[in-house]
């Protein structure tokens, strides 16, 4: 038996093998969906922390440049 806890509605469920459940880690179809549908939103975007200090430091430069 595989014990699970659905990463979107946290309920928890069992299952004897991997082909007994198509949505696996999810529960549902439709955990599945909210799931895509976050991603497509960008809800699970990373900040990219690279861009935002090569950005701080091009506001220096043009400062000096005045």
């Amino acid at each position: 038996m595989i014990r699970v806890k659905c990463p979107i509605c946290a309920k928890s469920f069992e299952i004897a093998q991997l082909a007994d459940l198509p949505s696996f880690p999810f529960c549902t179809e439709r955990c599945k969906l909210l799931d895509l549908g976050r991603w497509i939103d960008g809800a699970y975007a990373i900040p990219d922390k690279t861009q935002a200090e090569t950005a701080g430091t091009d506001d220096l430069e043009d400062e000096d440049d005045e």
